[in-house]
């Protein structure tokens, strides 16, 4: 190595470090800053998030306000024993439309009178599970407290509800209270994404295991609390990839224990700022390392500079062309003339795998499926294979019905989307190893069947159209189902047949499905 050569690169070298080192620390120190106010800033946010979720009980303490002094519900109260006011005016119909999920009702010790719930799936009724359970509790609480009101949570299985409950008096709201009622609703997806867009933040309920919550004696039960949240139990947890921050806190049933925690991602803003802005710092100082270096070789040594872009030149052709087509040119006894000799053999590598690799290549790039190339060499050893051993085999041509009106319709990114549709169900309804789907074209797939016979073959094809069918696929411009549909034509391979003769009988079988009505399978 010359020494002008030398004296370059410790000059580049020296600097590259100094630039490293004052970036590196740079970054540092801006994390470390950018780290403190993210967390502050996240924790006021969740703070925002657990007042906005606290305050999605409002619609459900107008509803226990309006309910809590009506005179036919303290009527009802105050003598049961002939009314059917809770069936009939109260029942789970009359809940639904209030946008409640259960009630319960209890006499002036705290005891249950009577309870209605909206059932959820498969008729459960886990509030009035939990209730009952809980009535212990309140008849406790209400022995202690002189108004019994309030909001808070609780759980049914792993379920959070909100649940609110007050007095009941007449409709002036006048005399001595009769009883107690109390309103829940289910904390569920549309109650989370409600408070997510009026507080722009992401968030989730998760359950707590029922091993980590202890339940309260009914002694205490005179502690019930109504606040959900504890600012002193916030969690801050960072991620490995360092672009965000997640906050958990515990959510605090009515009788103080937790019964699920609430999970909020936030994004770390100013650390990506911090990034960002590193970044363009260091694109700046490195762009100036390497034009200094740059200059400082043009200076010192032009003759191996000027070889150097003419490699480089010659390079990129080659690698523009796609094909790695073209010659290195740089001659000579020197160690840039062995290097190019080096890179001039390694482009002829190149250029053989590539070759290579494009004749390997047999996938359908939309929908993954083997494609024709793939279809038409495994449809030739199917055919040799039978005329060696006799092996039956099938094959199935099918066709999206009214395919272009779909794209007409829907446009050719959706059309597109249902060709993957169309690709998935296919590797669902073939489950065999011996069964080959493929794409053909456009809208046109095939299947390799072996080993199968002509009813076996329409078996599978039938399953295939009923599967794509089931899929119920939008299409207004297939009537009459208005879901995209399927024609499959069907040809077992017989002695006589060749790759062309195969297909075209298939085809042909294809086209009768088509012309009877489509949306069925025709064996030839």
């Amino acid at each position: 190595m010359g020494l002008r050569r030398r004296i370059s690169l410790y000059l580049v070298g020296i600097l590259s470090i100094l630039a490293v080192l004052t970036l590196v620390t740079l970054r540092w120190h801006g994390h470390q800053k950018a780290d403190q106010l993210d967390e502050a800033e996240a924790r006021d946010d969740f703070d925002r998030l657990t007042a906005t979720f606290q305050l999605s009980t409002l619609g459900l303490k107008e509803t226990l306000k309006s309910w809590a002094n009506w005179t036919e519900l303290y009527d009802y109260v105050v003598d049961r024993s002939t009314s059917r006011f809770l069936e009939e005016e109260l029942g789970a119909v009359e809940l639904a439309e209030a946008g409640v999920d259960f009630l319960t009702l209890l006499d002036l010790s705290g005891h249950v009178i009577g309870m209605t719930e909206v059932p959820g799936v498969g008729g459960d009724l886990p509030a009035t599970e939990e209730m009952i359970r809980q009535s212990v509790y309140f008849s406790a609480y209400v022995k202690s407290s002189q108004g019994a009101s309030g909001c808070g949570a609780i759980k049914a299985r792993t379920q959070v509800a909100m649940v609110c409950f007050g007095p009941i008096f007449n409709s002036q709201g006048q005399g001595h209270a009769r009883g107690y009622i109390a309103l829940g609703q289910w904390v569920n997806e549309d109650t989370i994404r409600r408070v997510s867009q009026v507080t722009g933040l992401m968030f989730d309920i998760v359950d707590v295991p029922t091993q980590a919550r202890k339940e309260p004696p009914p002694a205490t039960a005179a502690a019930m609390t109504s606040n959900m949240f504890r600012k002193d139990a916030v969690q801050v947890i960072e991620h490995d990839s360092q672009r965000e921050l997640e906050l958990r806190s515990p959510l605090t049933g009515l009788l103080g224990q937790d019964i699920a925690e609430i999970h909020m991602r936030w994004p770390r803003r100013l650390r990506q700022m911090v990034d960002t802005s590193s970044d363009i710092t260091e694109m700046v100082v490195l762009t100036l390392i390497v034009l200094s270096g740059a200059l400082l070789m043009l200076l010192l040594d032009r003759v191996v500079v000027r070889r150097l872009n003419l490699l480089r030149v010659e390079l990129a052709s080659i690698v523009d062309s796609r094909r790695w087509a073209g010659e290195v040119s740089i001659r000579g006894g020197d160690e840039l003339a062995a290097l190019a000799r080096y890179t001039h053999e390694l482009v002829l590598i190149v250029r053989q795998q590539v070759q290579e690799l494009e004749d390997l290549s047999q996938t359908d790039a939309l929908t993954g499926l083997p494609n024709r190339r793939a279809f038409d060499e495994r449809l030739e050893h199917i055919l040799a294979q039978y005329a060696r051993q006799k092996l039956s085999a099938a094959l199935i041509l099918m066709d999206v019905d009214h395919f272009k009106k779909y794209n007409d319709t829907y446009g050719h990114p959706a059309g597109d989307e249902a060709l993957k549709v169309i690709a998935r169900c296919l590797r669902s309804a073939l489950r065999r190893e011996l069964d080959l789907p493929a794409r053909l074209g456009g809208e046109e797939f095939g299947v390799l069947l072996q080993g199968v016979s002509a009813e076996q073959a329409c078996a599978a094809a039938q399953h295939i159209r009923l599967a794509m069918q089931e899929l119920a696929l939008t299409h207004v411009a297939n009537p009459p189902l208005m879901v995209m549909t399927m024609s499959l034509g069907v040809a077992v391979v017989t002695p006589q047949d060749t790759a062309t003769t195969l297909y075209q009988r298939a085809d042909d079988a294809l086209y009768q499905a088509k012309t009877q009505g489509r949306n069925r399978v025709h064996l030839a």
